[in-house]
Formats: C-alpha cells, structure tokens, sequence
C-alpha cells in the first residue's frame, strides 16, 4: 500500500513547490525605492506610462520597504495596474515638496501636475523613507484624478 502512496504525493509534491516558487516577487531591474522623494514620484509614474507593474511594486512601499517584498507578486501587479490606469497622462511636472507634520524627516508630500487631456489635476502622492534612506511611495492622491470636479488649469 505505502509503494502506491509514493507515486501519487510525488505529482502532488511538484505542484506545491511550483506554486511556492512563482509566488515570489521578480527580481527588481535596479535598487528598490528612490534616492529622493521626487525621483520616486517620477519612477513610478514613468513605469506606469510603460505597463511596468512588477517594477512599480518595487516603488510603492512603507518605511519597511517595497511592497512587492510584503505582498503576493500578482496581488501587487493588480493594484500597480488600477493606479496606472487612473494616472494615464500624456506628461506631468513635479510641483513641489513638502514635509508633513509629525513625520518630519521621515515622509514628504510631492505634487504632481499631470496632463490628461485639457484637464491638470495636481496629484498628491505621500513618500517615505525606508530601509537603505531609498523613498517610497506609501499613498496616491488618487481622488484628484478620479474626483468629477474640475480640476486647475
């Protein structure tokens, strides 16, 4: 009886090992997160602009980290892809940078003008320092987009 078992959990085997290796993140193109707070916003919008939803997981983050290091890989890749799609553009300016009160030093808000059409909604985008001082972008004023308000021209 046992001779019969063997066979059969060997296939069953195979299968959870595959499972548990594509389950890992892709290894990142360069260093996770961005030397400055500004360069991660403009990172992450220039991986959306090219459908990069992998490399953006390594952007998005907490001061823990990327979140692609946190989260399932194809999770990660869903939301990347839901926040590129609301932040399609055909350009955008860095505006500015902020410290936000009680996180000084350790998270900054950078705005961002973005071109969509005859519309420029000025996009909030929360970044924060991490593992290695690399910055990562922890929220995304997706609302200014998104929002039926005019936004400033």
């Amino acid at each position: 009886m046992r001779a019969l078992r063997l066979p059969l959990l060997l296939p069953l085997a195979a299968l959870l090992l595959a499972a548990c290796a594509s389950a890992r993140p892709p290894a990142p193109r360069s260093t996770p997160g961005a030397p400055a707070p500004s360069a991660a916003v403009e990172r992450f919008l220039q991986l959306a602009a090219e459908k990069d939803y992998a490399e953006m997981g390594y952007i998005f983050g907490t001061e823990k980290g990327a979140v692609m290091y946190r989260d399932p890989p194809g999770q990660v890749e869903r939301r990347m892809y839901g926040i590129a799609n609301v932040l399609q553009n055909e350009g955008y300016t860095i505006r500015g940078e902020e410290p936000i009160p009680g996180r000084m030093g350790s998270a900054v808000r950078v705005t961002a003008q973005l071109r969509q059409g005859n519309r420029r909604p000025d996009v909030p985008f929360v970044v924060v320092r991490g593992p290695d001082s690399r910055w990562f972008l922890e929220q995304v004023g997706l609302e200014a987009v998104t929002s039926p308000t005019p936004a400033r021209q």
